[in-house]
């Protein structure tokens, strides 16, 4: 076995899953601002009775949205960190494994 192990991360599917939660949160957004624009039009000509209580069910589901974009750019980004820290680690190593290789070949010569 080495005495430098690499790292064990999946790359490909770290760099898949931030482009996927970024996705998710914009499509979020889009939707969320069509329905905010559309409830806007309804509510400007509506005055029935239950007017209040569907306008605050609304304004419910828009800020859930809200939150559930922020929690996918949120988990995105600590992807996007796990992966920095992750290259840097590999980086190290891959540093020290050339390091040991140089002082080997001086040492043989």
């Amino acid at each position: 076995m080495s005495r430098w192990q690499d790292v064990r991360w999946d790359w490909h599917a770290a760099r898949e899953a931030v482009g996927k939660l970024r996705q998710m949160a914009a499509l979020i957004d889009a939707v969320s601002g069509q329905q905010a624009r559309a409830a806007h039009e309804l509510l400007q000509e509506w005055q029935g009775p239950r007017q209040r209580e569907w306008a605050a069910r609304h304004a419910a589901v828009q800020a859930e949205a809200c939150r559930l974009r922020e929690r996918c750019l949120q988990a995105a980004r600590a992807i996007e960190q796990a992966s920095d820290r992750a290259r840097a680690e590999q980086d190290r190593i891959d540093r020290e494994r050339a390091a040991a290789q140089q002082r080997a070949s001086y040492d043989g010569q």
